[in-house]
């Protein structure tokens, strides 16, 4: 019996790696049993490899919050295409760090352990001097106080709006 995965879109699309491995693990049991099985199980497999790197290994709040998290990455990353007007290369360097920059983020977020510094300073220069990479950082903020009741430092955005700006370099190099 063949389920469907609802995310299984958003899994290809922010968890590659994993996917491969999950598909990986799907090409091992078909070899060993004759069994073939669904590409709904390699998404699935690979958010089980996803869930174990998240503290707690494998409650059932973890699958939820990975379940999330997968859900909000992917609205972000609409978000900053459309903020951006243009479509981003989900295979570049720069797309690939920014995705890794959101996860750890998210996990930050949820965790309460983002914390002022003395960037503050930094970041109203970077505001004013890239207004685009701003609102974008901003749209994305906004999300991630819809979703997880947390905002981001104003480090958390000057990091954010460095990525979009490499983005929005890289997009419009292509």
């Amino acid at each position: 019996m063949s389920a469907p995965n609802p995310l299984e879109h958003e899994v290809a699309f922010i968890y590659p790696r994993e996917l491969e491995i999950g598909q990986a693990a799907l090409a091992i049991v078909q070899k060993h049993t004759g069994a073939k099985l669904g590409q709904n199980e390699a998404t699935s497999i690979a958010l089980h490899i996803v869930n174990a790197e998240v503290d707690g290994m494998g409650r059932a709040k973890d699958m939820d919050f990975i379940m999330k998290s997968t859900r909000v990455l992917d609205e972000v990353t609409h978000s900053v295409e459309k903020q951006l007007g243009c479509s981003l290369d989900t295979a570049s360097y720069c797309y690939i760090r920014f995705l890794a920059h959101l996860r750890f983020l998210v996990r930050r977020l949820v965790k309460g352990s983002c914390t002022q510094t003395e960037n503050s300073s930094l970041f109203m220069q970077a505001a004013r001097d890239f207004p685009e990479a701003y609102q974008c950082a901003y749209a994305i903020n906004r999300v991630f106080e819809k979703e997880f009741k947390q905002s981001c430092s104003d480090e958390e955005l000057l990091y954010l709006m460095m990525h979009i700006n490499r983005l929005r370099s890289a997009s419009q190099t292509e």
